[in-house]
């Protein structure tokens, strides 16, 4: 009986725990969608600070991060520097789904999401 409690308390506790990792990956996720759907040219002052706070955030994973990275880079268009950190998390099959989509939509940015690219970034906004 208690190796089948150990057993019930360990998925529980992982399961939480992974709760918690996806909620803080869609808080980043969210933060990151609303910046691209609202750049113009490049983010402003307070998404710079925004985006400096994910990439300084120990839970932030390395997709993330490079996402931030990038995003912060911006100028009109991704820096060649950010392109194939990018271009890897679309190839990724692990890679998350939300991710790949903001990582394409960087990789095509030309002064500003497209019209399409801004629907889907609203649906990872909300």
């Amino acid at each position: 009986m208690k190796p089948l409690l150990r057993v019930l308390l360990m998925s529980l506790l992982v399961a939480g725990l992974s709760n918690l990792m996806q909620a803080a990956d869609a808080k980043t996720v969210q933060t990151e969608a609303r910046i691209l759907l609202n750049l113009n040219h490049f983010p402003n002052d307070a998404d710079k600070k925004a985006l400096q706070a994910i990439m300084d955030d120990k839970a932030t994973t390395a997709e993330e991060r490079t996402v931030a990275q990038a995003l912060m880079n911006l100028q009109h268009k991704v820096s060649d520097a950010d392109k194939p950190k990018l271009q890897a998390i679309v190839d990724d099959k692990a890679a998350p789904e939300s991710l790949k989509t903001i990582s394409g939509i960087i990789l095509s940015v030309n002064h500003a999401p497209t019209a399409a690219d801004k629907e889907k970034l609203q649906k990872l906004a909300s």
